[in-house]
């Protein structure tokens, strides 16, 4: 029994531990919530996006090959990567009111409460996505209020485990307005955190959120999890850097 408990539980050598993982992983966060806390210096900069991943990889001697590897790994192994997951999340979240302590801000509260955002309910945060429950390969969502708001920015955001290089499903955003609709599309390429966002013009008014994540190719043994799937509305629409023009003689 000891021999066949250590067989199916034998990691291969280019997969990272779970310990190390636990470090990676919790790096890798701290550099995607940079990245998003300074969305305007990063947001077209895809060169110092990479740069600031492969610090950590720099930091733990391994390659990008191998953090994917581990996580594909991982991604079939559900119960030991929540448990993973949820030791990086507590050691996120504990560091993050320990600096907002030493601060002397208010803690931490599960709603966005600043002046100019909103979180918009979409019903459950955390869910499996099997091929069996989804519909025409889809998995629906919408914003579960009346929005009628003029322009803003609305950023949807989530992590997600289970992609493979044969399942990248396409997430679509979309705003609908009077008399038009913003709609932003993309592709998950990779299991983590993942963020879209879309802007609309401010002399819009918005009256329905809704979207979907499209598989393209799905089977019988795929499953998904979705983890933290929120969207968050900003009034502000966001002020792009634009390239610097001579001024006229």
């Amino acid at each position: 029994m000891a021999f066949l408990f250590s067989a199916c539980n034998n990691r291969p050598s280019n997969v990272l531990s779970e310990n190390k993982m636990k470090k990676v992983l919790y790096d890798v966060y701290l550099a995607e919530a940079e990245i998003n806390a300074n969305y305007n210096a990063f947001s077209s900069d895809s060169v110092r996006k990479q740069e600031l991943l492969n610090s950590v990889l720099k930091k733990y001697k391994i390659t990008e090959a191998v953090l994917d590897t581990s996580l594909a790994w991982y991604s079939g192994r559900l119960d030991a990567y929540l448990k993973i997951n949820e030791s990086v999340g507590k050691r996120y979240a504990e560091t993050a009111e320990k600096l907002r302590r030493e601060a002397g801000m208010p803690a931490k509260t599960n709603h966005v409460t600043t002046a100019d955002q909103m979180l918009l309910p979409v019903g459950k945060e955390h869910f499996f996505l099997k091929s069996s429950d989804l519909l025409n390969n889809a998995f629906s969502y919408k914003a579960d209020t009346v929005l009628n708001r003029y322009g803003g920015t609305y950023d949807l955001q989530f992590n997600i485990l289970g992609i493979t290089d044969s399942l990248r499903p396409v997430v679509t955003l979309c705003v609908q307005c009077l008399d038009t609709v913003f709609v932003k599309r993309d592709t998950i390429n990779r299991n983590g955190s993942y963020k879209t966002s879309l802007e609309v013009l401010q002399g819009k008014q918005a009256k329905k959120l809704y979207g979907s994540i499209y598989f393209p190719n799905v089977n019988p043994e795929m499953t998904v999890l979705v983890r933290d799937f929120i969207i968050i509305y900003s009034s502000r629409t966001r002020i792009l850097n634009l390239p610097a023009t001579q001024p006229p003689k």
